[in-house]
């Protein structure tokens, strides 16, 4: 005895010390749960293969993205001046120490942004600020709000990471809401029990000192060996360790009791306990440990953070076998203090008459339950809410900027999807941004789909100078324009060729011939009046030299006179013809230089030639006048010379005074004339040449008249051609120039939707619907096949290619739920029938339990759809509530099959249906006892406003209810139907092989 107490007073001091070390060595659970306790998907599903790209696309760098939300407190429009103070915000919005800014797009960036972030009723308006990770959510979301906080305006900052991190927050304060309740519910339904205070604070200190120990031990696991850990490990392990505890504490209580009862010390009283209860609570906690032990092997992380409560299971068990054993030995029948320990356990009259009820009419109730379930198997519904943001309640900031959204834009611009695009080579080129743009046409006719943005589509519409449509517009326009232009230098070029045919230009020249000659004759003429004039001084010299000689020689000197005014004369009227002929010459040089000018040809080596010409004339009209005034000098003083010699006799000496005047004069005459002679003979020969080019002019002017015709008519069929083409499908292709591409105008959209080296682009999808229903899944699941066959082929084959967000994510949250829920599912189950099978000894009885278990599970899930939409206006159970109310139900309800069939495998009555019918009654107290307080201990979830643990507690409860009910019934109808059977498997006590008790315990063994 005295070796029994000490043994158990060494397991006190021992669970002392692990509980101070545990206590000690705890980390931080809140925050652990927020780094680590989020639902994260395997990298192969797609969502997280977009999330790859995206963090190669911020330079290997993890973001976040917070959509801000701005609404007016009036629920009127946004003024201009409030519109103004957002921006003005946002532009201000410093990269604090809590803060890493990558990016903010504000309503008033672009007209693009605004068509996308500011409401149609002006009344909201969005931006979305994109910052490091280098902080938790909420010290981000709380300095974000400080920053962009406007008078007049109601802000909130939303997004996926916003909530999530409000959905820890509910759920902590939910877990500790739940403690509180439990610990309550479970002390005063133990004081109704056993009428004592001091068994509920054994019992609550038992399960504590377990619930303290495995927390630890699973939170430290998570912190240095990354043990799967969710939001529900703490509260699951809290209402699983407390409300199985406490069952198996209630069933080891009873032993004890019983045990005194029948006369027993304290320390047998608790051996006999742990020998009989405890094999009990063994059997049971073990198939239990194996129903969540088995999670283990379980895809999905999520799932696999249900293994924690299995390493609670394993310490509860040795706390309730060693540290129930000291107190138990220690205060004997003082712990059951006021009340009184009398003999005889407590007879349930329930399951007495189910029992005996199924075991008289097995098949009849067996055929009841089966039509009572068909209801809610016929009409069960596989659709489960994917949505986390129905989990918070509506007074969460992030809750409400959420709703916000979807009040003022469509419910998809709540949570976007993103493409993303990953080449190998830049995808700043024609052929890949025409392929990125007809992709994004593809999808914006995708079902569901409000509008899709890209590079080539910023603002989710067509830019129209981008297409061929437009482009072809402005060139058929240009020709428009040409072939006008055309007409006019048409109808220019054949009023040039009008003017040079009527210009004679054939005429011109010779009358430019005959002048040419003139100048030759005149150059001969002013050569001999030169000599006349020479002779002329000379015969005045010899007049001067002596009078007498002049006067005998006067016949001669009247008939010399007589041939000079003859020669004069001539002279005369060769220079008048020479004047006329030189203004007609400048007259035609100047409509020559018109003409050329009109016709479009190079005028400047005819104009340079013509201008020596003009010269020319210029001074040949200049000696033309200097000599025709001598001569008129000269005829003026012939006849003066004729009339009178005495008055020539009188002036000789004025005469010999001239004579220097009249030989330059007449030098200069002769000069003049040889300078008009070669000017004339130069003009000549230029404008021989000249002709001849005017002639190929002509011929240019026709040639270059039926080249317009030519041209004029490849317009028109151009035009004709073009405007087919633009009325075309292929009017809608997408097409940039090179340096449309690279301009600073394309840079923005570029920026935004590209990475830094341009090789991975995004697409961003606004569904019309609600992003996390059922609807826009299947809607993103044709999206992607689809996508993924167009891009097969074309510039952007072989690129990499993911679609992420919330939609996306939750399509591979779904795959991966309901694949693994259905595989866990079935090796939960195959796990706890092999255990049963051990304990029972039997094929038939785990078959039925777990038969009894799955109905229970389906009519509880139908009865908790029908609940949470009538009285919760939850239309959908959220997509977790199926799998943790499995896996709670299938390991907590094999509890109470364990007890009734350990039971009925004690008693010693021969009779099967006795034995059954006895084991149901004496057991029958305890299990309504047990379900009472785990129902209660699941019925604390539901005040901590978590839509998932509201709904499992709900399915647990029913479910619990439902086996309270169903088990006596089932197994007892079992027992009846194969009462033949169970005889043969089990050694039947009677009075003639009836054995010691020590060799009953070992066959019981």
């Amino acid at each position: 005895m005295r070796k029994i107490n000490n043994k158990y007073a060494a397991a006190l001091i021992g669970w002392i010390i692990v509980v101070l070390i545990a206590v000690f060595a705890m980390p931080n659970v809140s925050q652990l749960v927020r780094n680590k306790g989020n639902i994260t998907l395997p990298s192969y599903t797609e969502s997280q293969q977009a999330s790859k790209i995206e963090k190669k696309a911020n330079g290997n760098k993890s973001v976040r993205t917070y959509t801000v939300v701005f609404d007016n407190k009036s629920s009127g429009k946004l003024t201009k001046s409030q519109s103004d103070k957002i921006n003005t915000k946002l532009n201000e919005l410093s990269n604090k120490k809590l803060l890493k800014i990558t990016n903010v797009m504000g309503p008033s960036d672009n007209a693009e942004t605004k068509k996308q972030l500011i409401a149609k009723d002006k009344a909201t308006q969005l931006a979305q600020v994109t910052v490091k990770k280098n902080n938790s959510v909420g010290q981000q979301v709380k300095e974000l709000q400080k920053q962009l906080q406007v008078s007049g305006i109601k802000t909130y900052v939303t997004g996926s990471d916003a909530l999530n991190d409000e959905f820890s927050t509910v759920t902590e304060k939910g877990i500790q809401k739940t403690e509180v309740i439990a610990i309550i519910f479970i002390f005063i339904v133990l004081i109704l029990v056993f009428r004592s205070p001091i068994v509920p604070l054994i019992s609550l200190l038992n399960v504590g000192v377990a619930f303290v120990t495995s927390l630890s031990i699973v939170m430290n696991l998570a912190q240095k060996v990354d043990f799967p850990i969710s939001n529900f490990t703490q509260v699951f392990l809290v209402v699983v360790l407390f409300g199985i505890g406490t069952d198996y504490n209630i069933l080891l209580y009873n032993y004890f009791k019983g045990a005194l009862a029948r006369g027993l010390s304290a320390s047998e009283a608790a051996w006999d306990a742990e020998k009989h209860g405890g094999r009990t609570i063994l059997y049971s906690g073990i198939s239990v440990l194996i129903g969540f032990s088995v999670l283990s092997l379980a895809k999905f992380s999520f799932y696999r953070s249900a293994v924690g409560v299995a390493i609670g299971v394993l310490v509860l068990l040795a706390v309730l076998l060693t540290l129930n054993m000291f107190f138990m030995q220690i205060l004997g029948e003082k712990m059951f203090w006021p009340s009184k320990v009398t003999a005889g356990g407590g007879k349930s009259r329930i399951w007495y008459g189910l029992s005996r009820t199924a075991l008289a009419y097995p098949v009849v109730i067996i055929g009841i339950i089966a039509i009572a379930a068909v209801p809610f198997l016929v009409n069960s519904s596989s659709t489960l809410n994917f949505n986390n943001a129905d989990e918070i309640p509506d007074t969460y900031q992030a809750k409400k900027g959420y709703e916000v959204i979807q009040r003022h834009f469509s419910k998809g611009m709540s949570a976007p999807a993103t493409v993303y695009i990953e080449s190998s080579s830049k995808m700043t080129t024609q052929a890949k941004l025409a392929a990125i743009d007809d992709l994004t046409n593809y999808l914006q006719k995708e079902p569901g789909v409000k509008t899709v943005t890209s590079a080539t589509q910023p603002g989710g519409n067509k830019i129209k100078s981008m297409y061929l449509k437009n482009q072809l517009v402005s060139i058929t326009k240009g020709l428009d324009t040409s072939t006008k232009g055309l007409e006019k230098i048409k109808s220019g070029l054949n009023s040039a060729s009008s003017q040079l045919q009527s210009a004679n230009i054939s005429g011109s020249t010779a009358q430019v011939q005959e002048l040419a000659d003139g100048t030759s004759e005149l150059q001969a003429g002013a050569q001999e009046l030169s000599s006349g004039v020479d002779e002329y001084t000379a015969g005045v010299s010899s007049i001067n030299s002596g009078l007498q000689s002049a006067n005998s020689q006067l016949p001669t000197l009247t008939s010399g006179v007589s041939t000079l005014t003859s020669s004069s004369e001539q002279l005369s009227s060769g220079m008048s013809q020479l004047q006329s002929q030189v203004s007609s010459l400048s007259t035609q040089a100047s409509q020559l230089m018109a003409l050329l000018q009109n016709s479009g040809q190079d005028t400047s080596t005819t104009a340079s030639e013509i201008t020596q010409l003009q010269t020319v004339i210029s001074q040949l009209n200049t000696g033309s006048s200097a000599l025709s005034s001598g001569m008129s000098q000269l005829n003026n003083q012939i006849p003066t010379l004729t009339s009178g010699m005495s008055t020539l006799a009188s002036g000789t000496n004025t005469l010999v005074n001239s004579n220097s005047t009249l030989t330059g004069g007449a030098s200069s005459v002769a000069s003049g004339a040889t300078t008009v002679n070669s000017g004339v003979q130069q003009m000549n020969t230029q404008l021989k040449q000249m002709s001849s080019e005017v002639t190929e002019l002509e011929s240019g002017l026709s040639s270059a008249n039926d080249g317009l015709d030519s041209i004029a008519a490849g317009n028109t069929t151009m035009k004709t051609y073009l405007d087919g083409l633009r009325k075309s499908y292929v009017g809608d292709t997408f097409y940039l120039p090179k340096n449309t591409i690279k301009s600073e105008a394309f840079k923005p959209a570029l920026d935004t939707y590209m990475n830094k080296d341009r090789k991975i682009a995004q697409l961003t999808i606004v569904f019309k619907g609600d992003p996390n229903s059922e609807t826009t899944s299947k809607q993103l699941k044709t999206i992607q096949s689809d996508m993924k066959a167009q891009l097969k082929h074309g510039a952007l084959k072989g690129s990499k290619v993911a679609v992420g967000g919330q939609t996306s994510q939750n399509n591979d949250l779904r795959k991966l739920a309901n694949g693994d829920f259905g595989r866990t599912a079935l090796i939960m189950t195959i796990g706890i029938g092999i255990a049963l099978i051990v304990v029972t000894e039997s094929i038939l009885q785990p078959m039925t339990i777990i038969g009894t278990l799955l109905l229970a599970y389906e009519v509880s899930m139908g009865i908790t759809r029908m609940f949470s939409k009538l009285v919760l206006g939850d239309n959908l159970l959220s997509w977790n509530t199926p799998f943790f109310t499995f896996i709670m139900l299938m390991a907590l309800g094999v509890d109470y099959s364990i007890f009734l069939m350990v039971r009925f495998k004690d008693e010693p009555m021969p009779d099967l249906k006795d034995r059954m019918l006895n084991a149901a009654t004496a057991i029958g107290t305890v299990v309504i006892s047990a379900a009472i307080i785990l129902s209660g201990t699941f019925a604390a979830l539901i005040p901590s406003g978590v839509t998932t643990l509201i709904q499992v507690a709900l399915g647990v409860i029913f479910g619990l209810i439902i086996l309270v009910v169903i088990l006596p019934l089932t197994l007892s109808a079992l027992i009846s139907m194969t009462m033949w059977h169970e005889k043969r498997l089990y050694r039947i006590k009677t009075p003639s092989n009836e054995k010691s008790d020590n060799d009953s315990t070992e066959t019981e063994k």
